[in-house]
């Protein structure tokens, strides 16, 4: 039995979904258009196409149009061309709304290269380095699909914690002012964009790796804590403050004793489940997410281009 609160990612996403069908509507009602362009590399990267296959079902019901651009480069030596080809066509039509690109990339293609040819008005997933920059300015732009769930799922446990009586911050900017955040795992994808995410709601922000020394009473320290190491059950019971928020952004393949592959989170949810106030789950936390704020920044791009 859990005592901590359980921070729902499939039914959060599915309010988000609600929400975004409804403004999709109402950009062609207005005579915009709402299209996601995704482009996939045949890399022999099964969990991309999956997660391709999972973001076209999801836009067909959300009445968003999804075109899926297939790439198999003729070798190794044209690679970077072709798929950069690719992304510029798309990034300079007019009848392409938001895009993105599935990775990983083939052997000797750095994803960077290739992610700053997006024109950043389209960029969906915030990978453009222009968006980046924004985020950590502080200007409007385009967050990091992960990061922005993270800090969707954060601000609905603010409200639902003012709602039950808590004195808590406003559930606007800044509502995690004053609090301590931790975040273990400084990756340029997840890690980097959460922690500075986080600053921006004026939370004080320690960032983390798996070879932090002293990382377990550091971890303790926090109000937030936010797991993206990918290392499987690095964050126990131990290290966490009672009644914090842990929000597991880990997705890790792990096989049992019993020879199944299952998917398991960065934090050992059964014994930190006793400790923390509110936890998210792995799966259907951060991974349902995810895939809602990916379209929620598509209708965004739709509606800026219609001001």
């Amino acid at each position: 039995m859990t005592n901590a609160r359980i921070i729902d990612g499939v039914a959060l996403a599915n309010v988000f979904r609600e929400q975004i069908k409804a403004r999709a509507a109402s950009i062609r009602q207005r005579g915009g258009r709402v299209r996601l362009d995704a482009v996939l590399v045949e890399a022999g990267d099964n969990s991309a196409r999956v997660y391709a296959e999972n973001q076209a079902k999801t836009s067909q019901m959300l009445d968003i149009d999804y075109r899926l651009h297939r790439i198999a480069p003729a070798s190794l030596e044209t690679a970077f061309d072709e798929i950069a080809g690719r992304v510029l066509l798309l990034s300079s039509d007019e009848d392409v709304t938001a895009m993105m690109l599935h990775v990983p990339m083939p052997q000797g293609v750095d994803p960077y290269r290739v992610q700053r040819l997006i024109a950043p008005e389209k960029d969906v997933e915030g990978v453009n380095p222009a968006n980046i920059g924004n985020i950590v300015y502080g200007r409007s732009s385009l967050a990091p699909c992960t990061g922005l769930a993270v800090m969707k799922m954060l601000e609905w446990v603010w409200q639902q914690k003012r709602a039950e009586g808590e004195k808590v911050h406003e559930t606007t900017i800044p509502f995690l002012r004053g609090k301590i955040a931790v975040v273990v795992g400084a990756g340029d994808v997840v890690g980097k964009p959460i922690a500075v995410l986080l600053m921006r709601q004026e939370a004080t922000v320690i960032s983390c790796n798996k070879w932090t020394p002293g990382l377990a009473e550091i971890a303790k320290t926090a109000d937030v804590l936010v797991a993206a190491a990918g290392v499987p059950g690095l964050i126990t019971a131990e290290m966490v403050k009672p009644g914090a928020v842990v929000v597991d952004v880990g997705v890790n393949r792990f096989k049992g004793p019993d020879g199944k592959v299952r998917t398991v989170g960065d934090v050992c949810f059964d014994s930190v489940s006793h400790t923390a106030g509110w936890l998210s789950p792995v799966p259907g936390g951060v991974g349902p997410m995810t895939v809602a704020m990916l379209l929620l920044n598509v209708v965004e791009v739709a509606e800026r281009r219609l001001k």
